[in-house]
């Protein structure tokens, strides 16, 4: 008995969550994977995770009382680039090996939910040897600048043949699987949530102990929160400060795919003259709301189009003013001038401009912050992420 057979006329109520095996290629805490923790931690009662690598987000799930398997992938599998041109075709026997194992452990589920590309081409493979139906969570813009070409034909044939549905986390991430050949009927907006009450919980003499910590005083303080890689675009803000005598800048994350050349890159511009003594190094940390409150402006200095933006919906929860940049999702989430500010992809000089203008009107930069949270809460928290995927997962038939 297949897995649809096992599960043929089942249904779940609505009032009932379904059984769903989650299943990520990654063990490190990035966007994709915090998402997937609140998702998991919601049908913890139901579902189980599935993870191919070993790390920071088991033990999270695990504390969160979310079951986990582990079941460690050939390196290959995992170490391969999604725009390496033939990566696909070099990890094909590693992929098949995931799909068989997604396929036995999925028996047990009514759903497979993809959270990544390469848990995606798994999860689909198994869909064809008589897995469960398969939703995949596209959180990525599928572009030429990260995907090779193999790879978004590979990852949007099988979404149009084995995906019962496509999330995306904005309509940016939609459109751009549309425009790559996908289905637009498979396409169902969800939006990121965030548990809103751990920003109302922050403790102004947290965010004073920080800025001692840091040893900034009472100047200025710029934070970005992201992995250290050029497409988030740190170098940026770094060129920016440059032109901002005063301006201290927070670097929150670490490289976590072998970026080191790039972090050799901001170690060495952050050593100028007229930078030095104000780029402050914290690597990841689990205290980002209170590091964020600590901060006088959050910044989003990504180069390429953001699928979601997870960063400024925190920065705009923890009520300060968002600098972004305008490409991707960012342009859903502010509205400029309103909720947030928006600057042009890898303009230092608009982007320190913006910062100069929030820093010399206070009054302003705290309307725009407070008029950024508002929106945050009422768009992006926590239930309204879950509302709409538990009807989008309710309408997946079995």
């Amino acid at each position: 008995m297949n897995c649809e057979q096992k599960f043929e006329g089942l249904r779940s109520e609505p009032s009932t969550r379904r059984r769903v095996l989650f299943v990520d290629h990654a063990a490190v805490l990035g966007g994709a994977e915090l998402s997937l923790l609140d998702l998991a931690t919601a049908y913890r009662q139901t579902s189980q995770v599935l993870l191919f690598a070993d790390g920071p987000f088991r033990e999270r799930l695990e504390a969160a009382g979310v079951p986990v398997v582990v079941n460690l992938a050939p390196e290959a599998a995992l170490s391969v680039r999604t725009s390496d041109r033939f990566g696909a075709l070099k990890v094909f026997p590693a992929l098949g090996w995931m799909a068989h194992r997604v396929a036995t452990l999925a028996c047990d589920f009514e759903l497979v939910h993809a959270n990544s590309q390469k848990a995606f081409v798994a999860a689909a493979l198994a869909r064809l040897i008589g897995g469960p139906p398969v939703v995949w969570h596209l959180r990525d813009i599928l572009t030429a600048r990260h995907f090779s070409g193999l790879n978004r034909r590979l990852a949007v044939t099988l979404a149009n043949r084995c995906a019962a549905r496509v999330l995306v986390n904005s309509r940016a991430t939609g459109q751009a699987f549309v425009a790559a050949g996908g289905r637009p009927d498979l396409v169902t907006l969800v939006y990121n949530g965030l548990p809103v009450e751990v920003f109302d919980r922050l403790d102004p003499a947290q965010s004073l102990a920080i800025r001692h910590e840091l040893g900034v005083g009472e100047a200025p303080l710029v934070g970005v929160f992201s992995r250290l890689s050029y497409w988030k675009g740190q170098h940026v803000l770094l060129e920016a400060a440059r032109q901002l005598p005063n301006v201290h800048v927070l670097l929150v994350g670490e490289a976590l795919f072998g970026e080191v050349e790039y972090t050799a890159q901001l170690k060495t511009l952050a050593a100028l003259p007229e930078l030095a003594g104000r780029v402050h190094w914290v690597g990841f940390r689990s205290d980002v709301p209170a590091l964020m409150a600590a901060c006088d402006i959050v910044a989003h200095t990504s180069t390429e189009p953001e699928p979601f933006g997870r960063v400024i919906v925190e920065g705009q929860l923890a009520r300060r003013p968002v600098v972004a940049t305008a490409a991707g999702a960012s342009t859903e989430l502010i509205e400029d001038g309103v909720t947030g500010c928006l600057v042009p992809p890898g303009d230092a000089q608009a982007l320190a401009s913006a910062i100069e203008k929030l820093l010399a009107d206070s009054g302003a930069a705290q309307a725009l912050a407070e008029r950024g949270a508002a929106h945050a809460r009422a768009t992006f928290s926590l239930e309204a992420l879950l509302a709409t995927f538990d009807q989008a997962l309710q309408s997946v038939p079995n």
